[in-house]
């Protein structure tokens, strides 16, 4: 019951909020820190991705491209890179961006007081060590690294990172406390009443990157249409469901399983829209019994992948084998093929792998956005047909998590977020299992491949480390891609325009119908 008082309080208060013409959102959890970058999650990184930007930004299609830079130059070595500023950039207190605030900022995220989560990803902990920056005018800066490095700029641009965003030193008070984002984001930072929402504010002195008049990515057309946004904080899904029926919310993520109710709506409709991350099976290669490569391609040729992800994506997937993304820039010919559906090649590879019946567990969680549950189901049955002795463990989201990092399981079914350049999205699976046991494939050439692709710069080079790597992991299967993760989202008719980007808000372009 309390519960149900909370949820109808929580619209009665935004009733009346559309005369305002602020764009009303509602998400599952309330902010954990303001600061871009530093303390973040998921529904973080989406209130700040209006707030900030950095020198380069994702397009759709994962290539990165100049945002607060007019233009990148990289030297003919790969080891300078020049950053030529826009002119019409100001911050959101009025200031004009310089090079010398680039510098500041960086400067800022490398101390390890700020504790900014992405420190490691350029001090030379992982693959890239960035060794120098330096204003050669108010409007030029270069940055050198010690090696070259294919994922240097994509790395900056990513979500967890806060976009490497540039903000204002003003943002910082003079005992070096932080105080609030002066970003140069089309939307300005407002007030946040903890637990409740937050609001930002439209940014007037807001100018796009060049673009071609649609918004791309982080890049593109980026005008801010609504006089601001509401982020509310409501965990209930049935408040949310019932704030979206009633127009009293604008847009949140809604469970697959409201579509069809939702496209009968007079007042509501579903987006939906496909971003880089995976729902795929886990394998763990260590198990004696899973460590048998041809027991894992047994497991693939036993499954239906067109009609498993239909059904488990209740018809908004398409079938990806593929760690690419299917809008990837490399999603090449190669990374379209997938090991067939063939029942009697899957028995054949189990009786000649030495298959006696053991028992095989899948673990899956039963959150409605992701489909961990349904998808586990659907192959139990699948792979039963073959022989396999599968059972489903259900655990809550938090233990799955913890079992895959420890290494402790057989078949993990589960979601990953959007990583928009393939080497970082092979990184989350491909290497040392003894220094990191969640990580699912240590084939010594594998992890050969993905660290060719974090150095190759040349385009073309990069596709044939790709195509390989996939190659390899179609003949061993050390996991099992489904298919690019799924947006769904609810919307009131009266907006128009495109909500949702890679699991984040994206509320630029987006405009309500008065």
């Amino acid at each position: 019951m309390k519960s149900i008082l909370l949820a109808g309080t929580i619209l009665m208060s935004l009733t009346g909020v559309s005369a305002a013409r602020d764009i009303v959102i509602a998400q599952s959890s309330d902010l954990r820190s303001n600061n871009p970058g530093v303390n973040r999650d998921g529904n973080t990184d989406g209130v700040i991705l209006h707030i900030v930007e950095g020198l380069v930004g994702y397009a759709n299609n994962g290539e990165v491209k100049p945002l607060l830079a007019q233009s990148v130059n990289m030297s003919g070595d790969g080891l300078t890179y020049t950053f030529k500023l826009r002119p019409d950039v100001k911050f959101h207190n009025g200031k004009i961006l310089t090079a010398e605030d680039v510098v500041w900022n960086w400067n800022r995220y490398m101390d390890p007081v700020t504790k900014w989560t992405c420190i490691k990803d350029f001090d030379g902990s992982g693959t890239v060590k960035v060794t120098g920056i330096e204003a050669v005018d108010a409007q030029t800066m270069t940055m050198t690294l010690e090696k070259p490095s294919a994922v240097f700029l994509g790395l900056m641009s990513r979500p967890e990172c806060g976009y490497t965003g540039i903000i204002s030193p003003d943002s910082v008070g003079a005992d070096g406390s932080f105080d609030k984002p002066i970003g140069t984001g089309p939307f300005k930072w407002d007030q946040w009443k903890k637990g409740e929402y937050i609001h930002l504010t439209k940014f007037d002195g807001y100018v796009s990157p060049p673009n071609s008049g649609e918004p791309d990515g982080m890049v593109g057309s980026k005008r801010p249409l609504v006089d601001g946004i509401k982020f509310m904080v409501i965990p209930d899904a049935s408040t949310v469901k019932a704030g979206l029926q009633s127009g009293v919310l604008d847009t949140a993520e809604i469970s697959p399983d409201l579509i069809p109710e939702f496209e009968k709506s007079e007042r509501a409709k579903v987006i939906v829209s496909q971003n880089n991350g995976k729902n795929l099976f886990y394998i763990q290669t260590r198990d004696p019994i899973m460590s048998k490569p041809g027991v894992r391609r047994a497991i693939a040729m036993a499954l239906d992948l067109d009609e498993l992800v239909a059904a488990a994506s209740n018809g908004t997937g398409k079938a990806n084998g593929s760690m690419v993304a299917s809008d990837s820039v490399y999603f090449s010919e190669t990374q379209k093929t997938r090991l067939p559906y063939d029942l009697e090649a899957a028995k054949k590879e189990l009786a000649d792998s030495g298959y006696k019946g053991e028992p095989i567990s899948i673990i899956a969680n039963k959150r409605g956005n992701v489909p961990s549950f349904p998808a586990a189901v659907i192959a139990q049955a699948m792979l039963q047909q073959i022989g396999l002795n599968v059972q489903i463990e259900v655990l809550d989201y938090a233990t799955q998590v913890d079992r895959r990092r420890s290494g402790n399981y057989q078949i993990i079914s589960q979601s990953v977020a959007p990583r928009l350049d393939p080497a970082l999205m092979y990184s989350f699976y491909v290497g040392d299992k003894d220094k990191n046991a969640s990580l699912m494939w240590d084939n010594p050439k594998a992890i050969a491949l993905m660290k060719a692709a974090y150095a190759e710069i040349d385009t073309a080079k990069r596709q044939a480390i790709f195509d390989e790597f996939h190659t390899l992991m179609l003949d061993e299967m050390p996991g099992i891609f489904l298919y690019d993760m799924i947006d769904v989202w609810g919307a009131t008719k009266a907006l128009k325009g495109q909500p949702v980007w890679q699991s984040n808000a994206r509320l630029w372009e987006v405009s309500l119908d008065k």
